[in-house]
């Protein structure tokens, strides 16, 4: 997978939750990945963005949030402009 297509679908999840969209663990088929964990990881380590899994009912349901909204919203700003740069 290039670097390109794993930015556009970090800049897409976080697009998605500051926008408030609930974004679930498992919902990894709306981005085009089997699983967004490693994604939430890669924001968390990488990043610096606080995303944090929420237990949503019973099983193994968890939605994603972002408790450092300013954070998210300078890395996406970042993640957009690396993208316009590159094409």
């Amino acid at each position: 997978m290039s670097n390109y297509f794993k930015r556009s679908i970090l800049r897409r999840f976080l697009r998605d939750l500051l926008g408030g969209e609930i974004v679930g663990a498992s919902d990894g088929g709306r981005y085009g990945v089997s699983w967004l964990a490693n994604y939430a990881t890669v924001l968390r380590e990488s990043y610096g963005v606080k995303i944090e899994s929420i237990p949503k009912g019973t099983g193994l349901k968890h939605f994603y949030r972002i408790k450092n909204k300013e954070r998210a919203k300078k890395v996406l700003e970042t993640l957009d402009s690396n993208a316009k740069e590159q094409k």
